[in-house]
């Protein structure tokens, strides 16, 4: 058993995942962490997840901030909305979202203390 705190299999839950442009993710991370039904929200950048396209002697890789939204299931579909409305992933290019059932899970905390 982890130190964590543990969501377990009593919770119905869901993990939103969206892949939102660069610098999108922390507005989304700051504007849903205390919305009813997140059990826990986070997000990292990552690169190259898009097409390579290459100029002269450059190589440029797309961008994006990928989303990760722990979710009481009977609030997925109402977060799930407010995440693509948020982020105009309506927009032809902007991103991407999916939704799926998880079993158990952590809340992510951050490590007080860490020397590393």
């Amino acid at each position: 058993m982890s130190v964590l705190a543990h969501i377990g299999r009593a919770i119905e839950k869901k993990l939103i995942t969206a892949v939102v442009r660069a610098g999108e993710g922390r507005k989304l991370l700051e504007s849903l962490a205390e919305a009813q039904g997140v059990l826990s929200v986070s997000h990292h950048h990552a690169r190259g997840v898009g097409a390579r396209r290459v100029r002269a002697n450059q190589q440029l890789f797309s961008e994006k901030d990928v989303l990760l939204l722990l979710v009481e299931a009977d609030h997925a579909d109402a977060l799930f909305s407010r995440v693509f409305k948020e982020a105009n992933i309506g927009e032809p290019s902007v991103g991407m979202i999916f939704m799926e059932s998880v079993l158990r899970g952590h809340p992510m905390m951050p490590l007080t203390g860490a020397d590393w």
